[in-house]
């Protein structure tokens, strides 16, 4: 049969039948074939499933006994983890998927704050998750990571950037609740709001209706709101009117 094309190896003892699919999903469910009983999809190939990582070519996987990998399927070995079924199949949880990538040096800020803007996690059960595994390694880095202030986009990391370095200027509260709202940058003592538009996001008519909404609601309430556009706003500009308004 594999010699006549309806069998293809994919890994040691697995083997795809008929036509092999473009699909990721294939070579993931063949891995944990090959990893057997109990595995789960984990670290990068996990945040791929997550979508936070593009598809790798080799796959990784944990197991709870040791397995034999191979050129395309990298296994590790752990007595705990835990485990979620996604998309059909079984992936480490976003917590420990971030935490196995901490623990071998992966950059996780970034993938932390996207994979709870995105809904795929709540950033209360993250922090439960790393004070219950406090010791493991990657548990530190994790707690770090939680730290920062929490935000959902890179428009939204590269304006904290740029406002935490403005002398004189006090750091706002990001992806602050107010009321029914969640505004993106809140001076609570100042009465005032920022939020971050981008023409991808707020360039809909209805979307340009809801904020006029949403900032009528706010300045009911006593509390001015900016608008600040990723494409057209001028820094210099922005940092002196910040100046006067929060001196």
């Amino acid at each position: 049969m594999v010699q006549g094309g309806l069998l293809h190896r994919m890994h040691r003892g697995v083997y795809a039948f008929g036509a092999p699919s473009r699909a990721p999903e294939q070579r993931w469910a063949a891995a944990l074939l090959a990893a057997g009983d109990d595995s789960a999809l984990s670290h990068t190939t996990a945040a791929t499933s997550y979508g936070q990582l593009p598809v790798r070519e080799v796959i990784e996987v944990t197991a709870p006994t040791q397995r034999r990998g191979d050129k395309w399927l990298k296994v590790h070995v752990a007595k705990r983890f835990e485990v979620v079924e996604h998309n059909g199949l079984r992936v480490t949880t976003p917590a420990q998927t971030l935490l196995d990538l901490a623990a071998t040096g992966w950059p996780i800020d970034r993938m932390t704050h996207d994979l709870a803007a995105s809904g795929v996690v709540r950033l209360d059960a993250l922090r439960r998750f790393a004070r219950n595994r406090r010791g493991e390694p990657g548990a530190k880095a994790l707690a770090k990571a939680l730290a920062m202030p929490h935000t959902r986009s890179e428009w939204e990391r590269r304006f904290l950037r740029w406002v935490t370095h403005l002398p004189d200027v006090p750091t706002p509260i990001l992806n602050d609740p107010i009321g029914a709202l969640t505004v993106d940058c809140h001076w609570p003592k100042h009465s005032f709001v920022i939020e971050l538009d981008t023409d991808q996001t707020h360039g809909a008519a209805w979307k340009q209706r809801d904020d006029a909404e949403r900032d009528a609601w706010l300045e009911g309430r006593g509390i001015e709101v900016w608008r600040v556009d990723r494409d057209t706003w001028i820094p210099d500009v922005l940092s002196a009117q910040l100046r006067i308004r929060l001196g």
